[in-house]
């Protein structure tokens, strides 16, 4: 099992995280820095070293990891973000456990999520809104049309690209519908 230790973060986040620093090398990924935090998980910026080219790695709490209904929404969960194949929605290379770690390899976006573009910017003007937010419903219907629903649409969960191109990401409170 990987090492854990407390984060000392606010309980929202996270009780205990897998272990991993700047360098260190977990499921042939090479850890280069920290990308977010959330409540279920830890999302670091990797790189792939087979293919040299930088992930989002998401490393599950080992708290939710542990739960075997978590562990089986997971898997299943993974598989079905993982079949949407839409231009706003973050592709997801592949999911897995390791040492009882559970984790999950995706597209890297070095942009800002929504909430923080809003809370250094405040408000958007309404055209820069509607494209934004006419992304993010062409994402959900790609989702609605693999019968998955997402549940979890919130600023946090939208990464924004080059040009403002939104990604819908967190599919992780995905059920079928």
């Amino acid at each position: 099992r990987a090492n854990t230790r407390c984060c000392y973060e606010p309980l929202e986040v996270c009780a205990y995280m897998a272990d991993l620093h700047v360098g260190d090398v977990f499921v042939g990924h090479r850890i280069d820095g920290l990308a977010g935090r959330g409540g279920m998980g830890v999302v670091y910026r990797a790189t792939h070293l087979g293919l040299e080219r930088t992930v989002a790695l998401k490393v599950i709490t080992p708290a939710l990891a542990e739960e075997e209904d978590f562990r089986g929404r997971f898997v299943a969960e993974s598989k079905a973000a993982a079949s949407i194949e839409h231009p706003n929605v973050i592709p997801v290379y592949y999911a897995g456990e390791r040492e009882g770690v559970l984790f999950i390899v995706m597209r890297f976006i070095d942009g800002p999520d929504l909430r923080a573009l809003v809370r250094a910017q405040g408000p958007l003007d309404p055209e820069r809104a509607a494209h934004i937010v006419a992304q993010v419903g062409a994402a959900l219907d790609a989702a609605h049309a693999h019968g998955l629903v997402h549940r979890d649409v919130k600023p946090a969960n939208v990464l924004l690209g080059d040009d403002d191109h939104a990604y819908l990401t967190d599919f992780g409170l995905t059920k079928r519908s």
